[in-house]
């Protein structure tokens, strides 16, 4: 046997302890039971939020509909939608008021739709007729095909044209003029029953 100087390497024990990554059964399962805790403190903290977000304000409710909700906005009714049935107005005065300012002019050059609300023939043509004397542009002549009409009506399309509509009414001799915001036409004189032009 050859005989070299000791050195560093020299020195491992007889009897080496184990060393490096080695776990025991224990350290395993406490390791998982680390994990199962923070996952049970993680579904705590989930149904504390839900209860915090969706239950408080419910119990809460009665002095929470007097405030402003969490869109910013208070809990009172919204307004109501614009009606999609026309609003009814008067016919225009023959005498103005001293409140009044000047009258609004008609505008003719406005394209007015004819249209015969009733089962008399050729009412339509008599009224677009009516109108196109009276120096209305008449745009189409046809038969109604919106809700039924008891009485002759004129409609405008827009509030700027109200003056328009009156103004048409009265050449046609219709008394009532409605705003219905979803005609093809500017204005529409629909005659119905009892129209004698």
């Amino acid at each position: 046997m050859s005989h070299y100087p000791r050195d560093e390497f020299d020195d491992v024990p007889e009897a080496p302890r184990r060393q490096g990554v080695h776990r025991t059964k224990g350290a395993v399962e406490s390791g998982r039971r680390g994990i199962g805790g923070v996952i049970i403190a993680a579904a705590i903290v989930v149904i504390l939020v839900a209860a915090a977000l969706f239950i408080v304000p419910k119990l809460l409710g009665s002095s929470a509909t007097t405030g402003p909700t969490a869109g910013g906005s208070s809990s009172a009714p919204a307004p109501a939608a614009p009606s999609a049935t026309p609003t009814p107005t008067t016919a225009p005065s023959s005498t103005p008021t001293p409140t009044q300012s000047a009258p609004v002019q008609a505008d003719k050059t406005l394209a007015v739709g004819i249209y015969n609300a009733t089962s008399t023939a050729g009412l339509g043509n008599r009224a677009a007729t009516a109108a196109r004397n009276a120096g209305w542009t008449v745009g189409g002549v046809g038969n109604w095909t919106g809700s039924p009409v008891s009485s002759s009506v004129v409609f405008y399309k827009d509030a700027s044209q109200k003056a328009s509509a009156q103004a048409l009414a009265a050449d046609l001799g219709i008394a009532t003029v409605l705003q219905a915001q979803q005609l093809g036409y500017p204005l529409a004189a629909v005659v119905g029953p009892g129209y004698t032009g």
